[in-house]
């Protein structure tokens, strides 16, 4: 009886949580995921969306996530220069130390690691064929490795498509 009670409360913790997604819009660009541990969304009072990323030890790190009209080739063309062996140098005038090419089940990104007065990680990645979010955060090395890990890992799991969006 008490196995069947343990189950019963169990499954019904599990089917309250199935339908929980983390929902991240930024001027029609939309991240949709499941199982989002650490992570939230929000807007800030200007109005620039969010991503609030929870350490381990409690304090929390605000993301701001953009999105921009531009193919992710052309992100990358701005953004990035390709040489022989990969992405090597870019983001403006800030030398990547990294830069790696990733997808996720229907986008495809690129993200980079580089120092400008503190460890900086940026991705741009697809949110439609036609549109790109960026994301940009900079910090304390450890901070922000363990920020770019659990951000990829995110994705890895994320849907992304871009939705008109309506004035309000």
């Amino acid at each position: 009886m008490i196995k069947v009670a343990a189950l019963y409360l169990l499954s019904s913790f599990f089917l309250a949580n199935a339908g929980e997604n983390l929902v991240v819009e930024s001027n029609g660009c939309v991240m949709k995921v499941k199982d989002f541990a650490g992570f939230s969304s929000g807007k800030t009072s200007e109005g620039e969306t969010i991503v609030k990323y929870k350490y381990k030890d409690g304090r929390v790190r605000d993301i701001k996530v953009g999105c921009e009209d531009m193919t992710l080739a052309d992100a990358i063309a701005g953004d990035y220069v390709q040489e022989k062996d990969g992405l090597k140098v870019g983001t403006g005038s800030h030398p990547l130390s990294k830069a790696n090419l990733y997808s996720g089940s229907n986008w495809s990104g690129v993200e980079g690691v580089y120092f400008l007065g503190a460890v900086c990680f940026t991705t741009s990645f697809e949110a439609g064929r036609d549109h790109v979010f960026f994301i940009e955060t900079c910090g304390e090395e450890k901070d922000t490795k363990e920020v770019r890990r659990s951000f990829l890992s995110l994705l890895k799991h994320a849907e992304t498509y871009y939705v008109e969006p309506t004035n309000k």
